[in-house]
C-alpha cells in the first residue's frame, strides 16, 4: 500500500471532504481508504494517486508513531528511490508532550537524507525537498514536498 497526504485543509467538514475525495477516486477506478489526522487526510491505495486525479496538492506520505527511530525509518522508506534533490529541509510540527524538541528531532532524522544522499546540503530558506513531520501526541504523519 502506498500512502498519500493532502494538506492545508481546515478542520471544517474534513470527514465530508475525505468522503468526496474517495468517491471521486473510486469513480476513476482507484481503490482508496482514508484516515483523518489533524488537518490532513491520509489516503492509502495500491495505485499511484496524483494531482491530476484530485486537482489538489497531494504528497507521498507514511503514518508512524512519535518515536524517533520509527520516524527515521519512515523517512528512509519515503526517500528511497527518490531522485536526489539539490538540497533539503526537515520541518517538524508537534502537539503534545514529547521527550524531544522539534529542532532536536529534525536534526536527528535528517540523517536519513544524508544516508541516502551523502553530499546533499541543508537549505532552510527554499529547499528543493521538504521532509514534513506532523506529530500529534503519539502518532505522526510524514510527507515529502518538492
Amino acid at each position: 500500500m502506498q500512502g498519500f497526504a493532502i494538506s492545508n485543509l481546515t478542520n471544517k467538514n474534513l470527514k465530508q471532504k475525505a468522503n468526496k475525495i474517495v468517491l471521486d477516486l473510486v469513480k476513476k477506478g482507484l481503490k482508496v481508504k482514508y484516515k483523518i489526522f489533524g488537518k490532513y487526510i491520509y489516503l492509502e491505495s495500491k495505485n499511484e494517486i496524483t494531482q491530476k486525479n484530485l486537482n489538489k496538492n497531494i504528497y507521498h506520505a507514511k503514518m508512524s508513531t512519535d518515536k524517533k527511530d520509527e520516524i527515521f525509518t519512515s523517512i528512509s522508506g519515503l526517500i528511497d528511490g527518490t531522485k536526489e534533490p539539490a538540497d533539503f529541509a526537515v520541518r517538524v510540527n508537534r502537539k503534545g508532550e514529547h521527550k524531544y524538541t522539534s529542532t532536536e528531532l529534525a536534526k536527528e532524522v535528517a540523517g536519513a537524507a544524508f544516508e541516502e544522499w551523502p553530499n546533499i546540503k541543508v537549505n532552510l530558506d527554499k529547499p528543493s525537498l521538504e521532509i514534513n513531520i506532523q506529530i500529534i501526541n503519539n502518532r505522526s504523519i510524514i510527507y515529502l514536498r518538492n
